[in-house]
């Protein structure tokens, strides 16, 4: 039999970790075998001056020399002294033998590797090896198919798994291209698709840089409960998800959690669909530097998006639908420390759901931004509406909340049965700090509601509210630029002009509590019948005037306007509800005077 030429190929090369990097392996010694995990060693080798060897060493650059196989073997596993080993074919097999072996490619076919894809094979096997054949940066493709696995899968680190379609959701007598995971009913472990940290994955280096792209998973035969789409425990970094659709899973849809006090980071998820899973749509526990974009959670058995703590992250066009509980979820300690930091939602919408719209009770410093959040039917419960429940709920937040715009509408089930709701538009209750700068809020009882205990808690200038059904709203509209409710500045306010329709208190204590700031400023008082201020003639030294405004606390002020007649002293005597009377000490005197009355706070 012949000797094939292993090396030297374009893909022929090996990486490992530098300073958690990973660049070119450069004098790294290779064993070759039979099988991707145990299996025999082959040792029947020749190097390039065709001298027996047992092993092959990389050169400077990290290339593989040129060597020979063992007789009639087109193709082998290379181990680089790591966990997990590379397939090789030989350079000058024919296509037939490099088909049968497994493609040398940065790009391989699960059907290469023995995956049906007929809705029936378990194909687990199938597919995993070609995940633990491919290269780093390698793609490893789901052509059309069914698969059905047993077990989870594990992608590698810096390794794509990548298919043709992912719908968008499941409804009835919608086309359903068989594209697409689904475990079967036998079905063991925490996932369907796990990613592994360094510790679990025993990886050199930090585990990172997976892709999935354009892949389904259908849990729609699972029957173990607590099963995820994809989970991730530990220190599993840059991750990006783009065009996957996660449905009928027993758990959640996605799940990242902690392993050994570490927790993943800096992940990448765009137009992922998590459809009526049995838990969390998405289940976010501590991921710094997290973005969403395009995601959607709906029909979920209990929130869309539960976020614990995603210091410096992004929520930009998400969206909540139809979930048992919240749609978004912002909870747990967001920490105080110079590591901390808030999230911003940005364009986000909710519909439906079961208790609130978005959620926040979370601790710690970092302030969470909300821009343009449109909420709608939300508060569901059951049907029933009522239960407390809002569009936009804060209670109990020890942290602050930002709020540009938000808006809420109420509505019943799509086919019009089942309660108005959700009863609140906006609600904050026991919470440390609160802006809301505008919106409109229309909701079943209220629009707006302070629950109470609140350390502060502001309202713009425009948010208008309206109560009852969509279809027979009642409004509550402020006047243009009035305030209804109160108006608290920190600072100063500066304005060009001013006009009030109601008491003004002043509430300084100290001397100076109103001052006329500019030369030739003053009070101006409306006079006419029972003003505050006028003026009035004597008559013999005496007269009498009507005013209703008078009280028995009112204290008057008298004074010449233009003396006339005899000069004398003034005194003033008053009849509370009638009016009070002005005599001079000079029954001759005739002047006008003038009178300004003042009541004590």
């Amino acid at each position: 039999m012949a000797r094939f030429q292993f090396g030297r190929g374009i893909a022929d090369f090996v990486v490992r970790p530098t300073d958690g990097l990973w660049g070119i392996g450069a004098g790294t010694t290779l064993t070759f075998w039979d099988a991707p995990d145990a299996g025999t060693q082959h040792t029947d080798l020749l190097n390039a001056a065709g001298e027996p060897t047992t092993e092959v060493v990389t050169d400077a650059q990290g290339r593989i020399p040129t060597f020979a196989g063992p007789d009639g073997v087109t193709g082998m596993w290379a181990s680089a002294g790591g966990t997990s080993r590379a397939w090789m074919t030989a350079r000058d097999a024919g296509d037939d033998d490099v088909a049968a072996a497994g493609s040398v490619r940065d790009w391989l076919n699960v059907r290469d590797y023995g995956a049906a894809g007929d809705n029936s094979t378990d194909d687990t096997t199938a597919i995993q090896a070609a995940l633990a054949a491919c290269p780093m940066g390698g793609i490893v493709y789901l052509p059309v198919g069914a698969y059905r696995t047993s077990a989870p899968l594990t992608i590698p680190p810096a390794v794509t798994l990548m298919g043709t379609h992912a719908n968008l959701m499941t409804v009835p007598g919608l086309v359903d291209p068989p594209c697409y995971i689904r475990p079967l009913s036998s079905f063991v472990g925490a996932a369907v698709i796990v990613l592994l940290d360094q510790a679990l994955g025993g990886y050199s280096t930090i585990s990172a840089e997976h892709r999935i792209l354009n892949v389904m998973i259908d849990g729609s035969d699972l029957a173990t409960p607590g099963i995820d789409g994809i989970r991730a425990a530990g220190n599993i970094q840059n991750v990006s998800m783009r065009d996957v659709t996660i449905r009928r899973v027993t758990g959640a849809g996605v799940h990242t959690e902690a392993n050994g006090g570490a927790f993943p980071y800096s992940w990448r998820l765009t137009r992922a669909m998590v459809d009526n899973v049995g838990w969390h749509g998405f289940a976010i526990e501590v991921m710094t530097d997290i973005t969403m974009i395009d995601c959607q959670a709906i029909g979920c058995g209990a929130n869309g998006f539960e976020i614990v703590n995603a210091a410096n992250s992004h929520a930009i066009g998400c969206r909540a639908e139809w979930n048992t509980n919240d749609g978004f979820h912002l909870t747990g300690d967001w920490a105080t420390g110079t590591g901390s930091g808030g999230m911003l939602l940005s364009g986000c919408s909710t519909d439906r759901n079961g208790h609130n719209g978005l959620l926040i009770d979370a601790t710690g410093n970092p302030p969470i931004q909300i821009e343009n959040l449109l909420t709608r039917r939300d508060g569901r419960n059951d049907g029933a509406g009522g239960g407390g429940y809002a569009g936009l709920a804060v209670d109990g937040a020890a942290l602050p909340v930002i709020v540009g715009t938000v808006t809420c509408y109420p509505g019943v089930d799509d086919n019009g049965s089942q309660t108005n709701s959700p009863q609140y538009g906006v609600r904050v209750s026991d919470s440390e700090y609160v802006s809301v700068a505008a919106g409109f809020l229309h909701a079943d009882e209220a629009g707006w509601s302070d629950g109470g205990g609140n350390a502060v808690l502001r309202r713009g200038l425009n948010i208008a509210e309206r109560t009852g059904t969509t279809d027979d709203p009642v409004d509550v509209f402020a006047v243009p630029a009035d305030v209804a409710g109160n108006l608290t500045v920190g600072g100063y306010l500066a304005t060009a002009s001013g006009q009030s329709g109601g008491q003004w208190n002043i509430w300084a204590g100290q001397a100076k509590a109103l001052n006329i700031g500019s030369a030739g400023g003053g009070i101006a008082i409306a006079e006419g019948a029972n003003a505050r201020m006028s003026v009035a003639t004597l008559a013999a030294g005496t007269v009498t005037v009507p005013n209703t405004s008078v009280t028995a606390n009112t204290r008057i002020l008298p004074f010449r306007q233009a003396p006339g007649g005899t000069l004398g002293h003034l005194s003033v005597t008053k009849n509370a509800g009638v009016g009070f009377t002005i005599t001079s000490s000079s029954n001759t005197e005739t002047s006008v005077v003038a009178w300004v009355l003042f009541e004590p706070a």
